[in-house]
């Protein structure tokens, strides 16, 4: 990622995030890291009570949609403060199943993973230090960015429908499924939160 990175937290604008995993390592291929994730989310919207609009989780990445700011406020909570937040949660609870995978199985489910585990890599941790975030100032570049992120399983040939990815926002927007997790977008322009 560029070293010169730079975030802007502008009242109104909405985030797109890429989050990729340490060394592009599938770390998020196992169900139990994926519900780490999303309790990351929830994390978000219960103590930050920011606005969740997409996501997709996958197997060596994640992509999420926010509008940064609590209900009412004109003001956005930076986003190195959420990102912070929601990686340290997602790193810490992330290596602890991991552990845990590792004591009943004696191993993961790759062998770049499993060197990992056993230190080949060095640093142990699941996400790269920088990750990739866009403001969002158009409601078209917002459909697109939510189509994208569901359209990414399918790209990526894990499923021929986006609708048999359990872990996007898709099946929420397309069947009220909340089984994973609720989106707090209603469709309005500009969001109202």
């Amino acid at each position: 990622m560029p070293s010169k990175l730079r975030r802007y937290d502008e009242a109104g604008h909405i985030h797109f995030w890429t989050i990729s995993c340490y060394r592009r390592l599938a770390f998020l291929w196992h169900d139990d890291l994926k519900r780490v994730v999303i309790d990351g989310f929830k994390l978000l919207q219960r103590d930050f009570k920011v606005c969740m609009i997409a996501y997709v989780i996958m197997p060596d990445h994640i992509h999420f949609i926010i509008y940064p700011h609590a209900p009412g406020s004109d003001e956005p909570i930076p986003i190195s403060k959420l990102l912070h937040r929601f990686k340290r949660f997602v790193g810490l609870e992330g290596k602890k199943r991991l552990r845990d995978i590792w004591r009943s199985r004696g191993q993961l489910w790759a062998t770049p993973l499993n060197q990992w585990a056993t230190g080949g890599f060095g640093k142990q941790q699941i996400f790269q230090t920088r990750g990739y975030d866009f403001n969002i100032k158009r409601f078209e570049t917002l459909l697109e960015k939510i189509d994208y992120c569901h359209k990414n399983p399918i790209t990526r040939g894990l499923v021929n429908d986006a609708a048999d990815w359990r872990w996007s926002s898709f099946r929420f927007y397309e069947r009220d499924d909340r089984s994973v997790i609720a989106m707090d977008w209603n469709g309005q322009w500009p969001v109202i939160w």
